[in-house]
């Protein structure tokens, strides 16, 4: 059930590389032009951490070679933030879509 250790590494050291930045840049107040919204970029932020962190609860359990129970309490902890990131994306993007102009610039 655990897997290769190599395998878990590169998948953990990718979603640090990839999700992580962006987030943490958006919470220290960085914001694209069209993220202006200030609570809309909190929520795109939310919802990659959370999927940041849903990468290490399949990973980490795997790589330290923990009990089958504890493997799976984790995988079905990181759907659960799976879903979450999703509920964050959707309301960020309500957000956004509420504070544009009418005219689209």
């Amino acid at each position: 059930m655990n897997g290769n250790l190599i395998i878990h590494t590169v998948i953990l050291a990718a979603a640090t590389l990839l999700l992580l930045p962006l987030p943490v840049a958006l919470l220290r107040g960085w914001a694209p032009e069209r993220l202006r919204e200030r609570s809309a970029a909190r929520a795109y932020a939310y919802a990659m951490l959370g999927l940041y962190v849903q990468a290490c609860l399949n990973t980490v359990p795997r790589m330290l070679e923990a009990p089958a129970g504890l493997t799976t309490a984790c995988t079905a902890l990181g759907v659960g933030l799976a879903v979450v990131a999703a509920v964050f994306f959707m309301q960020a993007a309500a957000r956004a879509r509420r504070t544009q102009p009418v005219d689209g610039r």
